[in-house]
């Protein structure tokens, strides 16, 4: 198991040495903000999980972000959603809670791919594709 940094951190990177000017260097692309926009559809409620400085949350939709790392919490921008301390693969939420999940630049962060994913899955809305 892959321990948590004293930051929070939950990979192999500890963002508490390296992601305090994180939001000063990545800037969102409005090609991949299109993308996420078009595959999250009509989705209202978004779980954005790894949301680290929140560069492609809409403000659109009601997102609710998971970061472990609290230096990469406290970068966010006062007008989003302050971040849940968690990680992917133990959500504190309930079944079917969100509309949509989305994951961006964080999954090599994850110790277990398929448990994030399957929470993930879990915490999402079921929708029939008839």
């Amino acid at each position: 198991m892959n321990a948590r940094t004293r930051d929070g951190s939950a990979g192999d990177v500890d963002y508490g040495a390296i992601g305090s000017g994180c939001s000063s260097y990545r800037r969102p692309d409005s090609r991949v903000a299109q993308v996420i926009a078009e595959a999250l559809g009509g989705a209202l409620t978004v779980l954005n999980v790894g949301a680290g400085t929140g560069s492609y949350e809409s403000a659109a939709r009601v997102v609710t972000p998971v970061e472990p790392s609290a230096s990469m919490r406290a970068g966010r921008p006062a007008h989003l959603a302050p971040a849940v301390d968690a990680v992917a693969g133990d959500l504190p939420f309930e079944d079917a809670e969100f509309d949509a999940a989305m994951t961006l630049f964080s999954v090599h962060q994850w110790e277990d791919v398929a448990a994030g994913l399957r929470e993930m899955r879990r915490v999402t809305v079921a929708r029939s594709s008839c």
